[in-house]
């Protein structure tokens, strides 16, 4: 089925304009308040400058009043909740067509430890190819980008791996991967433009800059996942023969 890229940006708009929607956007914004406070944490140590105590400004930004190793532990296990948070909310967007998810059980236990971490593990290898690309000229960080988008959906609906989710979302993408680049660019730019032009401004505090950072974040990752979403809908369910029998030979209900 082809798509094309405004349908997807409305459509996946739409998904996020709902409770799970909702309930996403709140857990992201969560998430990323933690793990970046816990990063500047880091960060801010290990340029040698000291916590303010209470978790003030610190040199990186907002901090937490805590030990380096701690806020460490803190930003991985953010990322560990934004991922669980992925899977729990593409499956929720599923629901409303597919009938298996549309029990909120079944999106919040079935296989949902290795999904998790498989989703966390598949974004951070989009996230580097993505990055590596965008380095190139750009423009081959956004055909990757493209080609990469229904990774985080194929983990979370499909009970298959990193690297088979990776050569499903490069198969199916093959044909639509213009369209679908322009709608990572409708949902990114924008925000984009806001966080630059906020952090280039110099006259917002920085606990405003960092809320507004949040915000935005969670709002471009929630718009993100319902335009994922949408285009691994469209572009048709599991075909490939392995992601087949992996499903047959673990249908079991593991949490």
């Amino acid at each position: 089925m082809s798509v094309h890229a405004r349908t997807l940006v409305v459509s996946g708009v739409r998904r996020v304009a709902s409770p799970a929607g909702a309930a996403l956007f709140a857990t992201f914004v969560l998430t990323l308040a933690a793990f970046n406070a816990a990063m500047n944490t880091v960060l801010t140590t290990a340029a040698g400058t000291p916590i303010p105590t209470g978790g003030a400004v610190a040199e990186y930004g907002v901090s937490l009043p805590v030990p380096p190793a701690l806020a460490t532990l803190l930003a991985l296990f953010a990322l560990l909740v934004g991922a669980f948070a992925i899977v729990a909310g593409t499956r929720a967007f599923l629901g409303h067509s597919v009938s298996r998810w549309s029990d909120p059980v079944e999106c919040l236990t079935h296989r949902v430890v290795p999904a998790t971490v498989s989703v966390l593990v598949g974004s951070v290898v989009v996230v580097a190819a993505v990055t590596v690309g965008t380095a190139f000229l750009v423009v081959p960080g956004v055909v990757l980008a493209g080609h990469l988008l229904l990774v985080p959906s194929v983990l979370s609906a499909e009970d298959v791996g990193v690297l088979a989710a990776l050569q499903e979302s490069w198969q199916r993408t093959a044909g639509s991967r213009v369209e679908l680049a322009a709608a990572a660019l409708a949902v990114v730019v924008p925000a984009a433009v806001v966080v630059v032009g906020a952090s280039l401004s110099y006259l917002l505090p920085a606990t405003v800059e960092f809320g507004l950072g949040v915000l935005v974040g969670a709002a471009v990752l929630s718009t993100w996942l319902g335009v994922a979403t949408e285009a691994y809908q469209r572009l048709g369910t599991q075909s490939s023969p392995a992601a087949h029998s992996s499903r047959s030979g673990r249908a079991s209900r593991a949490l």
